[in-house]
């Protein structure tokens, strides 16, 4: 299988992390490990190629010049450039037909055998449902309440059809379009969602559980899916940690973040540490969110945004 990341120098060790997970739960696998990276320092190169080579797997990192790219960063959304790399996959990557797109935020918990076993002849792209709010990217794309809007952070896309069909030219005319300026809100998830309408498989929502699926609330999980949530978080593919909090954060207060220190133990960068987060609020919050977190657990008073199990 063809996995495919889009990172800077800065995220490598992540993407590591989110590789020892995929590589530990598919150990019957083969996979082409393949980066487009912005930046990528020697040291890190080396570290992950060795990493990757010591599964007995392939690594190819394209540097990605983004001036040369017809991508307008404001219309990218709060994530930047590096989501809206992998919509030139097909392009870069003229000799693959399939290949799996994963965000480095990502921990693989089971085997991805079976997408490989997907009919992907009349679909571009095969993703995973989006959260319940996502309802209303809908009517703002002029989508209608029936169609479905994935999420973009783990795609399988069909390269072979998207160049028969030209869709990456169709991507960057509805993305470059400034009439479209103002409708677009998330970047190339948007864009793929509006041109890749009708022809998106929908995968199992397992292969893509925000981390706020765990949430004491529940709201965010989409209604079709909330009476057998249960049963989905027993048989999790992926875990979405979807927060700006990342779990590999000091103020980082999901239990489910022991799951992304547990793979990045494995990786070269297993003595690393990444500080706070860009909106932490200060000992004294955190303090009080552990307090809350803590009477949740003993069930003395429950609070609608702590993790449940």
């Amino acid at each position: 299988m063809h996995l495919l990341f889009a990172t800077n120098n800065a995220y490598i060790p992540h993407v590591a992390t989110t590789l020892a997970s995929i590589f530990e739960n598919n150990r019957n696998m083969i996979f082409d490990v393949h980066i487009m990276a912005t930046d990528i320092s020697e040291i890190n190169y080396h570290k992950l190629n060795q990493f990757v080579n010591s599964y007995n797997h392939s690594l190819d990192v394209k540097l990605i010049n983004s001036e040369n790219l017809e991508i307008d960063l404001s219309v990218c959304g709060k994530w930047g450039i590096f989501p809206s790399l992998k919509l030139y996959a097909a392009d870069l990557y003229p000799n693959i037909d399939r290949i799996l797109y994963i965000d480095a935020d990502m921990i693989c918990l089971n085997s991805l055998n079976k997408i490989e076993e997907i009919d992907m002849t009349n679909y571009y792209i095969a993703a995973a449902t989006d959260e319940q709010g996502a309802e209303i990217h809908k009517a703002r794309l002029g989508l209608s309440k029936n169609d479905f809007y994935c999420c973009a952070g783990l795609i399988w896309f069909n390269l072979s059809k998207w160049r028969q069909d030209k869709i990456r030219h169709k991507c960057f005319d509805y993305f470059n379009n400034p009439a479209n300026k103002s409708i677009i809100k998330f970047g190339e998830q948007d864009v793929l969602n509006k041109v890749c309408q009708g022809h998106i498989y929908e995968l199992p929502i397992t292969y893509n559980m925000f981390n706020y699926y765990w949430l004491h609330h529940k709201r965010n999980i989409p209604e079709r899916f909330k009476s057998q949530i249960d049963k989905y978080k027993k048989e999790v593919i992926i875990i979405h940690f979807i927060d700006s909090c990342k779990p590999w954060f000091k103020d980082c207060l999901d239990p489910k973040k022991k799951l992304y220190w547990k793979y990045h133990s494995k990786t070269p960068w297993n003595h690393e540490k990444y500080g706070y987060s860009p909106i932490f609020h200060g000992y004294i919050s955190l303090v009080k969110e552990k307090i809350k977190i803590l009477f949740h657990k003993l069930g003395l008073k429950i609070y609608d945004y702590a993790f449940d199990n």
